[in-house]
């Protein structure tokens, strides 16, 4: 099945404005097509709501309604699985996709940066070569698994 999702990588932060700020897209790939789906506040804002409420009537407290508002953030992309590709493409005008044909590498590279504390923390570069040019993300943890299980041996 052509709209049958295969893989979804969450959390891929493309830069904008000299690199200031970003938006934030979720890959969503079919057998044939990648959908990059844009993250907006509203549906961010939506999905905390939603947490905390399902947290506060499960008879949490303050910071067990926290928890759940931290970790529904990373767990966004999961709504992904129980929708089409052509509605995750279909939801916000911004979204896009390039068919997989086009792809002829994904490379990821890690990279540590300085927190200001005397500390460094790790990042992902991901720089996905196409036949329209390049795209070029960054992500908060290793995509790198999730990304060969979908392209194979293009990423690297």
């Amino acid at each position: 099945m052509e709209d049958e999702i295969i893989g979804i990588v969450p959390s891929m932060k493309k830069s904008k404005m000299l690199g200031m700020s970003y938006d934030m897209f979720t890959l969503i790939a079919t057998p044939g097509t990648t959908v990059f789906a844009k993250v907006t506040s509203a549906m961010l804002n939506q999905v905390v709501k939603e947490s905390r409420e399902q947290a506060k009537a499960e008879g949490k407290g303050f910071f067990g309604q926290w928890g759940a508002q931290l970790s529904s953030t990373s767990k966004y992309a999961e709504r992904y699985a129980n929708m089409s590709a052509q509605a995750a493409l279909a939801e916000t005008p911004v979204n896009f996709a390039i068919p997989n044909s086009s792809i002829s590498s994904i490379r990821v590279k890690k990279k540590s940066v300085s927190d200001g504390d005397d500390g460094f923390s790790n990042i992902w570069e991901v720089t996905i070569q196409h036949n329209s040019g390049k795209l070029k993300f960054k992500t908060d943890f290793d995509p790198k698994g999730h990304l060969q299980a979908i392209y194979g041996n293009r990423v690297n």
